[in-house]
């Protein structure tokens, strides 16, 4: 009996001085993987003018005009670029791929993902693959020279890194749908083609709004001015025909405003029942999905602006 205890205790005693081995190993700064952390990064990314993302369903060209951003022929959301650079910036390798995955994902990238090319002014200073596997949970990053491949993280965050190289282009559009200033503004237009008596129309009078024809009460203007200043899309729709079925049809409200230069901002308005959401039409090609609580703020008929 005591020799088998006193063989469990060698036993034991050999496991514990291997683990300590192991360990000790393991903690010397030769013996861990040697990743450059700065592989995907490029220094003074506030020069960058430019990032094209390239995959076989869209091209998406992002420019910065001196001004703002834009994306292919559209205002391009300020918040989104700006997650997109600190993106670039926060990314760093975890790990490279596994040796025998490394051939298929950066095949995988390389074929079906997304090619992303940065440039100040017209030279290009970085280009890398991105994607990820299929269920969005693990990101990789691949140099298209060496072909080296890396499962890539944020530290301190579980972010799905390649998701926002991956948006297309309705998705880097400006959300805002009346894109201009008020200082530059002229006049609103509001018309509900079932109702024509609920029409109406705002325009500066003396140093304030007003609705013409009528004394308005002035706070609950000024909200409803905010609410049309401030309405986003929730989603940008490209279903083929949907635009054209949505302009032949006779919409809920239709704003539209014009400024000084004598440029127009048409918003048309649809309720979709089933999902209790408003579909719109901006201008006349773009569909767009809208809340249904920010459309109801808007739903407001000349009636309301009555002065008591």
């Amino acid at each position: 009996m005591q020799d088998q205890t006193n063989r469990k205790r060698l036993m034991l005693l050999v496991v514990l001085t291997i683990a300590t081995l192991l360990a000790f190993w393991w903690v010397q700064p030769e013996n861990r993987l040697n990743i450059d952390h700065d592989v995907f990064r490029i220094e003074n990314i506030d020069e960058v003018s430019r990032v094209d993302l390239r995959s076989p369903t869209e091209d998406v060209s992002l420019t910065f005009d001196g001004a703002r951003w834009r994306v292919n022929d559209d205002n391009a959301d300020g918040n989104l670029i700006r997650v997109l650079f600190a993106t670039l910036q926060q990314a760093q390798p975890k790990r490279p791929v596994a040796a025998v995955q490394r051939d298929s994902t950066f095949k995988a990238l390389s074929e079906s993902g997304v090619r992303v090319s940065l440039y100040k002014g017209e030279e290009l200073v970085k280009e890398f693959f991105a994607g990820g596997n299929q269920a969005k949970t693990q990101a990789y990053f691949a140099d298209p020279v060496t072909e080296d491949v890396y499962v890539m993280t944020i530290p301190g965050y579980r972010v799905y890194v390649s998701g926002i190289l991956e948006l297309g282009v309705s998705g880097w559009k400006e959300k805002f749908v009346f894109g201009f200033n008020w200082r530059n503004f002229k006049g609103l237009e509001v018309k509900f083609p079932g109702r024509p008596s609920d029409n109406f129309s705002v325009a500066m009078t003396r140093n304030y709004f007003g609705i013409e024809g009528m004394e308005a009460d002035t706070a609950r203007l000024n909200t409803f001015l905010d609410n049309v200043s401030l309405l986003t899309v929730e989603e940008y729709l490209s279903q083929p025909g949907l635009a054209d079925s949505l302009s032949q049809a006779a919409p809920e409200m239709e704003i539209i405003v014009s400024d000084v230069a004598n440029r127009t901002y048409r918003l048309r308005l649809f309720p979709e029942r089933r999902s209790r959401e408003y579909y719109g039409l901006i201008g006349d090609s773009q569909a767009a999905l809208f809340s249904r609580r920010k459309i109801e703020a808007l739903l407001k008929p000349r009636s309301f602006f009555s002065k008591k």
